[in-house]
């Protein structure tokens, strides 16, 4: 497998760190939806679908982290955020931030 280093590593932890955040705020709504939850609850079956397409998200960038190589890095990096299921706000926050660089203050995904 072939690392990527420095500011592009960098990216690319800022684009997972982006997803397990919003990741542990389905978990935590959840865990806190009140209970009995009848089957046909919409909202909670949306938090479960939305859920594992956050797994899945997190998968594909493993993969595309693991097969970019230094010269297509950031363009991979791009076109996996462009092709995540991530909202469109959330879309925009992480290329915000990444445009600002490293430095950039940590992204909240709602």
């Amino acid at each position: 497998m072939k690392e990527t280093i420095g500011p592009l590593s960098t990216t690319w932890d800022m684009v997972k760190a982006c997803l397990e955040s919003e990741r542990e705020r389905v978990h935590a709504e959840i865990r806190a939806y009140p209970t009995p939850i009848p089957r046909c609850d919409a909202q909670f079956n949306h938090l479960i679908e939305k859920r594992e397409r956050l797994f899945q998200e997190l998968a594909q960038l493993d993969a595309a982290r693991s097969s970019a190589v230094a010269n297509d890095g950031a363009a991979r990096v791009e076109e996996f955020i462009e092709s995540s299921g991530l909202d469109d706000d959330a879309k925009l926050r992480l290329k915000s931030a990444l445009s600002e660089g490293p430095t950039a203050p940590a992204i909240r995904s709602r």
